[in-house]
């Protein structure tokens, strides 16, 4: 620092709190907008789920309407378990996705619309990519009055597993349990979206706060060279030039430094000296010479 000309000082010691003014204050603004977009993504990623849990518990009670108009109307266990299984076939909502399907206790499928091939079959032991075993745990929560389980299923549309959220009952008079299920890779989209939307107002923000934080920084630095050059460079320069002159003999250099500060101060001062000085001169020269 001790080699730096005072105006270079004064640069540094402006221009070095603003820069870190201005980085705390987008740190600040960077992280309130992380927040409070964080708790958008929640907020939407909660209502859509529970939206869809409300859905699939209304579609199990219209499903559980209808066929309950089958077990009355029909006495012959066989006949009855054939048309409720064509009437859950023939159920369906949303688009191709959304069906009902149909497990005995031992997890046995009867009813699978979208993958036929699987009624007859013992999927009891069927475990998802993430190791759940699904069918059993869905067979667990009707059982337990109804409930929800969420894995990993086949998606039609998209032709591969996603995340699935389904609800099951328990139909009694067959020892069955009736489900259905929403794909929630939707709610993933709708959260990926929004997470976009997020990260470009950050960046946006970030952006806008380099610009105005330039801008500033750019403006301090004109203000700061130039007021450091009219009110102390230049008259710091001029006293200097000033005790140069009287140190070269020239007794009536004029101090044109009008300041009521510390330079002005100093001024004050070498002009005094200068008087001094004058005097002394005089007196040197009435002096008789030897």
């Amino acid at each position: 620092m001790k080699n730096l000309k005072i105006k270079q000082k004064i640069l540094i010691l402006t221009v070095i709190p603003l820069i870190l003014t201005v980085v705390a204050v987008m740190a600040v603004s960077i992280y309130q907008m992380r927040s409070l977009g964080s708790q958008e993504v929640e907020q939407i990623r909660s209502t859509m789920m529970a939206a869809k849990r409300e859905s699939l518990k209304n579609y199990m009670e219209i499903t559980e309407t209808a066929i309950r108009s089958v077990l009355k109307n029909v006495a012959n266990q066989s006949e009855a378990q054939e048309r409720v299984k064509t009437v859950l076939r023939a159920i369906s909502y949303g688009d191709e996705d959304g069906y009902i399907f149909a497990f005995d206790y031992s997890g046995v499928a009867q009813v699978q619309p979208v993958q036929p091939q699987l009624e007859g079959q013992s999927l009891i032991d069927l475990v998802d990519a993430n190791g759940v075993r699904l069918i059993e745990a869905l067979i667990q929560a009707a059982k337990n009055g109804g409930g929800y389980v969420s894995y990993l299923w086949d998606k039609p549309t998209k032709g591969r597993a996603v995340d699935k959220l389904s609800y099951a009952i328990v139909l009694d008079e067959f020892d069955w349990i009736l489900g259905t299920g929403f794909y929630v890779d939707d709610i993933d989209d709708a959260v990926l979206l929004k997470q976009q939307e997020v990260d470009a107002k950050v960046q946006t923000t970030i952006i806008l706060s380099l610009l105005v934080g330039m801008s500033i920084l750019l403006l301090v630095i004109i203000l700061s060279v130039w007021f450091s050059n009219r009110a102390l460079v230049k008259p710091i320069r001029d006293l200097a030039e000033s005790a140069r002159q009287m140190s070269l003999g020239k007794m009536d250099t004029v101090i044109s430094v009008n300041s009521n500060d510390e330079i002005g101060e100093l001024a004050d001062a070498i002009g005094r000296m200068q008087k001094s000085l004058n005097v002394i001169f005089k007196k040197l020269k009435q002096m008789p010479r030897k």
